[in-house]
């Protein structure tokens, strides 16, 4: 989810940088301010990828791992039920790639806040040794080579280099003026807030490009402020020139009058560019570019959601692979769904990519369905060994004409050798069951689940939580137990996956055995359950 959110949020940022920049051109062409295009661009970047995981989607896209998963059974005429769980999570060098994306986060975030805020706390206690003079009817601190700049939050100062005092009086106005245009419009505490954004976000590359993006724009801005006010544009880049040639580096978090050379130059450009023809074309030209990627960034599919307001769990996805085992029933065991068999009847089937079955062959195994343990080791009918098994996936099929007639399918997928195997068939919810486990059964997520007990949810088609309990139900048993607990609902599955911790581990029950939860899914046309 970790490493999910932070390419999500990646992609987002492109999008809403690309939009800053397109509506930067626009601001440009009509001679407005541009900082505000960046401003809005941080903040997009930001807060669009946390609401768009609040925001409820239908069903999210995913491939997933997977793995063994345990037997569920009957609900609806032909077609069952369809269990399959996660095995495995990316791993690098032996870690879960989740883990280190966290730790890595961690890490760089830490260090960079650790590096402004020593930075700011360093600068804070030289300062306090820096003396003021006055410059023309303005007072601002003198250091001994620093600046010129203006630093500070929350009482943020115009700072001037020894040497600046050597200089004549017109580049000092100049320069002072500047500053004085930096802290009219707060540019010291946006930096800030921008600057701590990107901390915060470290591994966001597109937050630090619009991070530098927003300190040119802002001196673009300054530059413009202060020629309108009425110094000469040709006196004020001579003084820029003068200034570049001897400032020392400025503090990290501050705004200073001149930067890098190549940014003096594309500056002094914009000041002395002649203004464009037909500016409103190319401004509304940017804006409908600009709100062309805006759009694009809320229709980017969020990863899957954990832990979210309303836990919405994929709704499960039968019908297709009932169907492929319907037909495959029909056409190659027409007997079996009729037969009177002692123990039980098993499908083993090898699907391919396309939904289609590769192979398929059928067993008796003695014992009920209920007690069948299946293992890796029933696909050596197919001519499979163990290690080429990804994983086992299990549904329950019943004749419509006689519900004691019944067939437990076992499938599988093929799985490359040497490579990480992904499944083509089945969303991934493991972080969504682990987070519905740990809210509607709190006392069981702390304390276990007795020996015998099951976790139970009763869920809508959007994949809503509507009840839980925890009780001793026959596996057999689970649409007509719920069906009872709520009169005049219809359901259509039951579910069973297992419940993992955040490493990926099988949670137990007190019993030391797997813990699951058992999802019970309305019908489509069936009433909500009674409030009790």
């Amino acid at each position: 989810m970790i490493a999910a959110f932070m390419l999500y949020s990646m992609l987002l940022a492109a999008l809403a940088a690309a939009a800053a920049w397109l509506v930067e051109s626009a601001l440009a062409a009509w001679g407005r301010p541009r900082r505000q295009a960046w401003i809005a661009g941080l903040v997009i970047s930001v807060l669009l990828p946390m609401g768009m995981l609040l925001v409820p989607r239908a069903q999210p896209v995913t491939l997933i791992d997977v793995t063994n998963a345990a037997p569920a059974t009957a609900s609806s005429p032909v077609l069952s039920t369809y269990v399959v769980s996660a095995a495995t999570e990316a791993r690098f060098a032996g870690a879960r790639l989740e883990s280190l994306a966290l730790g890595g986060w961690v890490i760089a975030s830490s260090v960079l806040l650790g590096f402004y805020g020593l930075s700011m706390a360093r600068l804070a206690r030289q300062s306090r040794r820096w003396p003021e003079s006055r410059v023309g009817a303005n007072w601002v601190t003198i250091a001994p080579d620093v600046g010129p700049a203006v630093f500070g939050w929350w009482q943020p100062r115009v700072v001037f280099p020894r040497w600046l005092l050597s200089a004549p009086s017109s580049t000092q106005q100049i320069a002072l003026a500047h500053e004085r245009e930096h802290l009219a419009v707060r540019d010291p505490q946006v930096l800030t807030v921008a600057t701590l954004l990107f901390a915060l976000f470290p591994w966001n590359a597109p937050l630090l490009w619009m991070l530098r993006r927003l300190r040119f724009a802002m001196e673009v801005d300054c530059d413009a402020r202060v020629v309108r006010g009425g110094i000469d544009p040709a006196f004020y880049g001579e003084a820029l020139l003068y200034v570049s040639q001897r400032q020392a580096s400025a503090p990290a978090t501050s705004i200073a009058l001149i930067e890098r050379p190549s940014q003096l130059e594309r500056r002094i450009n914009i000041m002395f560019a002649s203004p464009r023809k037909n500016p409103v074309l190319v401004a509304a030209a940017s804006l409908l570019l600009a709100a062309s990627c805006l759009y694009a960034a809320t229709n980017v599919d969020a990863p899957a959601r954990a832990g979210v307001a309303g836990l919405l769990k994929p709704p499960p996805g039968p019908t297709k692979l009932g169907v492929v085992f319907e037909q495959l029933l029909q056409t190659k065991f027409p007997g079996l769904l009729a037969e009177k068999v002692t123990g039980t009847a098993v499908l083993v089937v090898l699907m391919n990519e396309d939904w289609s079955v590769a192979r398929a062959e059928k067993i008796i195994s003695p014992g009920p369905m209920e007690t069948f343990e299946n293992t890796k080791a029933i696909f050596s009918v197919l001519g499979l060994d163990e290690e080429s098994v990804p994983y086992i996936g299990n549904m329950g099929m019943q004749s419509p004409h006689d519900p004691n007639n019944r067939v437990l399918v076992a499938f599988t997928e093929r799985a490359t050798p040497g490579q990480r195997f992904v499944s083509k068939l089945a969303p991934d919810t493991r972080d969504v069951d682990r987070a519905i486990f740990e809210r509607h059964f709190p006392a069981a997520a702390k304390d276990g689940v007795p020996s015998g007990e099951k976790v139970w949810v009763l869920l809508d088609r959007d994949g809503k939580v509507l009840r839980s309990g925890q009780e001793p139900i026959a596996e057999d048993q689970w649409i007509r137990t719920l069906e009872s607990h709520f009169s005049g609902i219809k359901t259509q599955e039951v579910t069973v996956t297992p419940i993992v911790d955040v490493a990926g581990n099988a949670r137990k029950d007190r019993a030391g055995k797997d813990l699951q939860l058992h999802c019970v899914w309305l019908a489509p046309d069936s009433p909500l359950p009674a409030k009790t």
